[in-house]
């Protein structure tokens, strides 16, 4: 059943507000601690790292908590409600620069930083399980998953093309941080309460009698599907959040492109957006795992073709190179989200319930355990390569640390994930088997 472009518009928007939160982490806050607030870049990559340990806790006890959660609005939407503004207020905490020795400032992002990802937990998680509780249409869902990946791009548009312009109206950062992330915070927490009052749990189900976690544990390690679909995003999200944790970084001193970094972010976006509306057109003649392949494979054959022949140092061929690669990266990005919802009813045919929460837990564990790896990795490689912060050149060794970075691991990691996605034998047909059996059983 068709679903109405207004509820699909208001979900993508839940996406935006999350997403507004999230890309400011990616895209500026390793640099804000290095460059501004003066943490050294192996520290400062080691707080994402402790934090997504801390994540490793508390993913899954939302997950549980959602799905055993009973509610006049549903399972997920609650926390979409009542967990936003909480996590908006944080994200502005983070980006704050109180004056502290070394130890203070470690344990300042530390503590801030963690407090922010437990409650974007409360809200990601929910939201990213509205997909299966709101449709059982699998053309649909991979719709709803393109209408996501549209509000999450809007998103990084919004942080990329805003953040740097409104930083550089104050006096200095250390006050236009806070103040430019409270602004985007703003419009992120309306989004996110368009998301409830526009969405609907049409197929979310409650139980009785509460599911113990020894059944969810169960259910997870039995759900094939879902191993091979995180197997292959956690690889490429290792190497491709290591590319945008440090694409600021690149593009300073790398392209020495400073002052046009908010329009090379905007047009990256928005390539990657034409492969998430590209995918729409296409959804019907391919299986899921093809079209995901079929992504990946452009943005490694494209990555390759960048650092061993064009490299950097003619601009708009560089341009022009990376440009098919991030179409592809937003093609692979829409049919992972889209593979991930149909993994609910796969638990539930096994299981004999359904766990949203917790399925969509274990998928936002494994991509901020990857954002915690990668931040970590980028910090420690730009300590072992020399990184200068501020400095008006970097050393060749930095240089080429930052375009390993950004070109060979992803390469390498989307080769993997490749492979890995050659053992996913669930197809299309095999899943509406199991839509049938379901109903059935209803």
């Amino acid at each position: 059943m068709k679903m109405s472009f207004k509820k699909k518009f208001f979900y993508g928007g839940g996406d935006f507000a999350i997403n507004i939160m999230w890309q400011l982490t990616i895209f500026y806050l390793l640099f804000f601690y290095t460059d501004i607030f003066g943490i050294s870049p192996a520290n400062a990559g080691l707080v994402f790292f402790i934090a997504k340990i801390w994540d490793a806790v508390t993913d899954p006890i939302m997950g549980y908590i959602a799905d055993n959660t009973s509610t006049k609005w549903g399972k997920f939407r609650p926390y979409i409600l009542f967990g936003s503004i909480p996590a908006l207020i944080m994200i502005v905490l983070c980006f704050t620069s109180p004056t502290l020795s070394q130890t203070g400032k470690f344990y300042w992002a530390l503590c801030t930083y963690i407090t922010f990802t437990t409650l974007y937990t409360i809200i990601a998680i929910p939201v990213g399980s509205l997909i299966p509780a709101m449709t059982q249409d699998r053309d649909e869902r991979t719709s709803l998953a393109s209408f996501r990946y549209l509000g999450a791009s809007s998103g990084s548009i919004s942080v990329a093309v805003l953040t740097l312009p409104l930083v550089g109206l104050f006096s200095s950062p250390q006050y236009g941080f806070p103040i430019t992330v409270a602004i985007l915070a703003f419009f992120g927490a309306i989004f996110a309460f368009l998301c409830f009052y526009h969405t609907e749990e049409k197929y979310s189900k409650t139980y009785e009698k509460r599911v113990s976690i020894k059944d969810l544990l169960r259910m997870v390690f039995s759900n094939f599907p879902l191993h091979l679909v995180i197997l292959a995003l956690l690889t490429t999200w290792i190497a491709n959040n290591i590319k945008q944790i440090t694409v600021i970084y690149f593009v300073k001193y790398n392209l020495q492109l400073e002052a046009f970094f908010s329009p090379i972010l905007l047009s990256v976006i928005l390539q990657i957006m034409f492969g998430a509306f590209l995918i729409n057109l296409i959804k019907h003649k391919f299986e899921k795992k093809t079209l995901f392949m079929i992504g990946t494979f452009l943005y490694v054959i494209t990555d390759l073709i960048i650092y061993y022949i064009t490299g950097y140092e003619n601009f708009w061929l560089f341009a022009f190179v990376a440009s098919f690669g991030f179409v592809g990266f937003g093609m692979a990005g829409v049919m992972a989200w889209s593979m991930i919802a149909d993994t609910v009813e796969y638990g539930e045919w096994k299981s004999g319930f359904r766990a949203e929460g917790t399925l969509n837990a274990a998928h936002v564990f494994v991509f901020k355990l990857s954002v915690g790896f990668s931040a970590w990795l980028a910090g420690y490689i730009l300590d072992r390569t020399n990184y200068k912060p501020n400095a008006e050149i970097q050393s060749i060794d930095t240089l080429n640390g930052l375009f390993i970075m950004g070109y060979i691991f992803p390469a390498i990691a989307g080769t993997i994930a490749i492979i890995v996605m050659l053992f996913h034998n669930y197809n299309g047909a095999f899943y509406e088997k199991i839509f049938s059996e379901l109903k059935q059983r209803q």
